[in-house]
């Protein structure tokens, strides 16, 4: 596919930003020249940490086959591609990819393409880029990564076993074994929480099992490795998962079966 890139802002600040509260406004996004999309997702919004709010964002244009055009941007450190909009103006919703929001969608509306004032946005865009507000969407930022993938840790696996098992099981993370391009590509709740995940069936499964879990082990360690390994010290079991892991919750249970 022949792709030819140029920058573009979509207008008017299509929100890349962790949550967006959607407000009574349409959003604005530009699907081609002169066109705007209106839809659910408010061109202001609100975010938990309100720094994705009303942001002009350079977004890369890159031209594929068919026509179709796609806008890409950097967030958080990725590679983000927000919309691409089809050859021409159609009836039917686009759907618009935002960070934390799902089942967004946008739809050409002619009166906002009338009314879009492309200077004010290009003014924002450059009051935002002088106050370094792009720049931190943009950059990835390590801590708050791994605090948000702790939190997706504890709101799946967690919560599982400590429905299925009785009790809360501490976890410790060993960031320094994970390399930003893990963080920032993998998911850290599967990769980490799979053991996890068999245990809590486990529990379900049987009551004997339940006993011995919850006598067993006591808190769970995960790091980053070159192979997939588990091991019990004291009360802790330890898990080394790899990039390459494949299977990990049916070699986790074929585990514990046999140990525990």
């Amino acid at each position: 596919m022949r792709r030819l890139f140029r920058h573009s802002i979509v207008a008017v600040t299509i929100l890349i930003t962790a949550i967006v509260t959607t407000t009574t406004r349409p959003a604005a996004a530009t699907g081609q020249a002169g066109a705007v999309s209106a839809g659910p997702a408010s061109a202001r919004g609100t975010s938990r940490d309100d720094r994705g709010d009303d942001k002009a964002i350079v977004h890369e244009r890159g031209d594929g086959d068919g026509g179709k055009v796609s806008y890409s941007t950097t967030y958080h450190g990725r590679a983000w591609f927000t919309i691409t909009v089809p050859s021409a103006a159609e009836a039917r919703p686009i759907p618009i990819y935002l960070p934390g929001r799902r089942d967004v969608t946008v739809k050409y509306d002619e009166r906002k393409s009338a009314e879009l004032k492309t200077d004010d946005v290009y003014r924002a865009y450059q009051k935002q880029q002088a106050d370094g507000s792009l720049k931190a969407l943009a950059a990835f930022n390590r801590p708050e990564e791994t605090a948000q993938h702790e939190k997706q840790l504890a709101a799946d696996a967690g919560e599982a076993f400590a429905k299925r098992c009785g009790y809360k099981l501490p976890v410790k993370i060993n960031w320094a074994s994970f390399s930003d391009d893990d963080i920032k590509e993998l998911s850290i709740a599967s990769y980490c929480g799979e053991p996890i995940d068999a245990m809590a069936r486990l529990c379900e499964d049987s009551a004997e099992a339940k006993r011995t879990i919850t006598a067993a082990i006591k808190s769970f360690g995960c790091t980053m490795g070159p192979a997939m390994q588990l091991d019990v010290a004291g009360t802790t079991l330890n898990w080394t998962t790899s990039r390459s892991a494949r299977n990990m919750g049916d070699f986790a249970r074929k585990y514990l079966e046999k140990k525990l």
